[in-house]
């Protein structure tokens, strides 16, 4: 799969860009053909999860589960774009997320490349959604042997998240209980989240021990 193409597209969106429009057609597991009520056309790539690919387990079912839930129907998209230019969407059939529906359906790991164009809010509804479904076994997670679809294709390992430390819910230099901080070789600091990927804290102060 590949990063989001634009088509027929007359102006390149900004950080964030609200529109309507209509499915065309469901182009692949998490990638989609929108035709936009201002008379462009987009082919955009969900934000925040990673379906599996065309020879992966699940493949069919996460594309035609996506189809149920968007084909021919009117869409309201949320264009992000991150730090690196790349433009994913957030697509609501309704009041639905459609993203976190395949998440919590089993059908899509949730992204930590794809994150970076979520808004904190999206990107823990995700991460919380695949816990859910992890934990369930639901959809791909009863398979023993599944694989991401980054690993699948041979890439590297999605980079950590960056958050940074909410002074007004944990005070600078307080961790949080139950969380292991650790420092890393470059002395950098973080700690895993459930999904055992790599959350870098700005406070390095976290990392060192009581004296």
């Amino acid at each position: 799969m590949q990063a989001c193409a634009w088509q027929q597209s007359a102006v390149k969106p900004s950080k964030v860009v609200r529109l309507r429009g209509n499915v065309l057609a469901v182009e692949d597991s998490d990638k989609v053909k929108i035709a936009a009520d201002d008379g462009s056309v987009y082919s955009v790539v969900l934000a925040g999860l990673d379906a599996p690919d065309e020879n992966q387990n699940y493949f069919k079912k996460a594309k035609k589960r996506l189809a149920e839930l968007v084909d021919g129907k009117d869409v309201t998209v949320m264009l992000r774009t991150d730090d690196r230019g790349e433009t994913n969407a957030v697509i609501y059939a309704g009041a639905e997320d459609v993203g976190l529906i395949l998440i919590q359906e089993g059908l899509a790991w949730f992204s930590p490349a794809r994150s970076a164009a979520q808004n904190t809010a999206d990107r823990d509804r995700y991460q919380t959604a695949q816990s859910s479904a992890r934990a369930a076994k639901t959809g791909l997670w009863d398979d023993k042997n599944a694989i991401a679809p980054w690993t699948f294709r041979g890439e590297k390992d999605p980079e950590p998240i960056v958050e940074p430390e909410p002074a007004a819910a944990v005070p600078k230099s307080q961790p949080v209980p139950g969380r292991t901080y650790i420092l890393g070789p470059r002395g950098g600091c973080y700690y895993l989240n459930e999904q055992g990927i790599k959350v870098y804290v700005k406070d390095k102060t976290l990392c060192q021990k009581p004296e």
